[in-house]
């Protein structure tokens, strides 16, 4: 399962504007942003806005940026968001002539370097157990490596598939197939990860869970894409 189809998902975050209409016809200014806000320290993410009539209508008017806490910064006319105070929020706006967008609040991301495992690649289930032993990775930065808390840590069974839910023999806690806990202070998702039977269904010889840690940006950080082999014993 790949970013888009994840709640952790890049998706367009509208805000508008609560004053009147400006001189220049302006009723509205619309912010597209990632879902979730966040932005890494040292990381631009880049910010759209269109300004938009009474209608609906788009209009060709120039956009400006403005950041409202120093947590964060923001290009005045490029509109590229920069981190600076990791574990911290800070807000942007947009502005068309006198008009401003309602602010969106970024969460600010400390920067991380790779994902390494913890646990072995391949775990057992026994066959009394309903559920895997934890499957462990940790988030690092720097030299020599620290753990990086708050990064969400996206895990997905990729192997057997399934036709509908209903067909599920193995899932994550909630009825699942993928799951994006953040990262704790030690750097391993909190709460811990593990693969649970689906009780009254046929159960699988293996199952495969690929884990990924994305960037505000889309693109996945060194390291993303461990897999972890699940063996359960019928």
């Amino acid at each position: 399962m790949n970013r888009p189809a994840l709640v952790l998902a890049a998706a367009a975050l509208a805000t508008c504007s609560d004053f009147t209409t400006t001189d220049g016809g302006i009723a509205s200014i619309e912010v597209f942003a990632p879902s979730p806000a966040e932005v890494e320290v040292g990381v631009a993410v880049q910010l759209r806005a269109v300004a938009r009539n009474t209608e609906g209508d788009s209009l060709d008017i120039p956009i400006y940026w403005r950041s409202l806490d120093t947590t964060i910064a923001v290009d005045s006319t490029l509109g590229q968001v920069s981190g600076l105070t990791a574990g911290q929020t800070g807000r942007v706006v947009a502005r068309a002539e006198d008009l401003y967008s309602s602010p969106v609040t970024f969460t600010v991301l400390s920067p991380a370097d790779t994902v390494v495992r913890v646990t072995d690649s391949a775990v057992t289930v026994a066959a009394a157990e309903t559920a895997s032993p934890e499957l462990v990775v940790r988030l690092d930065a720097g030299d020599p490596a620290q753990p990086v808390p708050g990064w969400r840590v996206t895990y997905d069974v990729i192997a057997p598939g399934f036709a509908t839910p209903d067909d599920r023999t193995v899932e994550f806690p909630g009825g699942l197939l993928a799951i994006a806990p953040r990262s704790s202070a030690a750097g391993t998702p909190e709460p811990a990860v593990t693969l649970q039977r689906r009780i009254g269904q046929t159960q699988p010889d293996t199952a495969l869970v690929r884990v990924t840690v994305y960037r505000p940006d889309g693109t996945a950080v060194a390291g993303s894409g461990l897999l972890f082999y699940v063996l359960f014993e019928n």
